[in-house]
C-alpha cells in the first residue's frame, strides 16, 4: 500500500496478526498461572506445548518465527523473554495483554508499557497526557517497588524524532522513527526513553524505556504486530492517554 514504509516485510510477518496465544476461557488461567494448565490435572495441552517449546530456544527470532501468534522479544534487568498477546481489549483494542513462559505478564496501552507482574518492581499504572502546542507532555507513574511500597510521580516529557531509518526487528526491517522522550522528574532526576514507531500510523514497534526514575529498563520489539494495514490507516495518531 502506498502509505506503508515497511521493508523486507516477509510473507510469514503478516500471519497470525491479533491472534491471542490462548482461547478466551483459557485466559483468567494463564493470567494466573502461566502456560501450564488449560487441562485438568496440570499437563500441557497440545497447544501449551507449542507455546512453551519455542521459549525453550535461545534465539528471540526463531522461538518468534515458530509461533503464529502475535508476540514481543523483551529484556529487562538482563532477563530475556519472547512475549505472546493473551488477550485484546479496549477502545479500538488498544489494550494488550503479554505472557512470558515465566508467568511474567505486560500490559501495553497504544503500544507503550502501561502495568506489569512478576518483575522485581510492579509497574501500576502509566498513562501520558495529551500534548500541548510546543509537542510537550506530562507522563503520570505509579509503581510499587520490591519491599512493597507504593510511589506515583509526574514528569514534564518533551519528544523529538528523527527521520526514518532502517531498523532491524526479530522477523523483519522496517523504515522506523527513532524518537527520543526526555523526562523531567519532580525530584530532580532525568531520564531517557527511546521509542521507534512508523512515521505514518505512529504505531511504536520497539522501545527502550525506564518505566519510572530509577526503576527497571524495559525493552521491547514487535515480533509478530497484533494489529491490520486497516487499522494502521485508522490510527495515524496515537489516541492519547488518559488515567483508568
Amino acid at each position: 500500500m502506498d502509505h506503508d514504509t515497511r521493508l523486507n516485510r516477509p510473507r510469514e510477518h503478516c500471519q497470525g496478526r491479533r491472534r491471542a496465544a490462548l482461547a478466551c476461557h483459557c485466559l483468567p488461567l494463564v493470567l494466573a498461572l502461566g502456560l501450564g494448565g488449560c487441562v485438568q490435572g496440570g499437563g500441557l495441552t497440545p497447544m501449551g506445548e507449542s507455546l512453551v517449546a519455542p521459549w525453550r530456544g535461545s534465539d528471540a527470532a526463531a522461538r518468534a518465527a515458530a509461533l503464529p501468534y502475535a508476540s514481543l522479544a523483551m529484556t529487562s534487568d538482563g532477563n530475556e523473554a519472547l512475549m505472546v498477546m493473551a488477550h485484546r481489549s479496549g477502545d479500538s483494542g488498544r489494550d494488550t495483554y503479554w505472557q512470558a513462559g515465566d508467568r511474567a505478564t505486560l500490559h501495553l496501552r497504544d503500544g507503550l508499557p502501561m502495568t506489569s507482574a512478576g518483575f522485581e518492581a510492579t509497574l501500576l499504572g502509566q498513562w501520558r497526557e495529551a500534548s500541548d502546542a510546543s509537542g510537550r507532555y506530562r507522563l503520570h507513574a505509579h509503581w510499587r517497588d520490591g519491599d512493597g511500597t507504593e510511589h506515583r510521580a509526574t514528569a514534564s516529557v518533551s519528544l523529538a524524532c528523527d527521520a526514518p531509518r532502517p531498523r532491524a526487528l526479530p522477523l523483519t526491517t522496517l523504515a522506523l522513527e527513532p524518537c527520543t522522550e526526555h523526562l523531567h522528574w519532580p525530584d530532580g532526576k532525568r531520564t531517557t526513553n527511546r521509542l521507534w514507531r512508523d512515521p505514518d500510523s505512529r504505531r511504536v514497534w520497539a522501545g527502550d524505556v525506564t518505566a519510572w526514575p530509577g526503576g527497571q529498563r524495559l525493552r521491547w520489539q514487535v515480533a509478530r504486530p497484533w494489529w491490520t494495514d486497516a487499522e494502521d490507516i485508522a490510527s495515524r495518531t496515537t489516541p492519547d492517554e488518559t488515567p483508568d
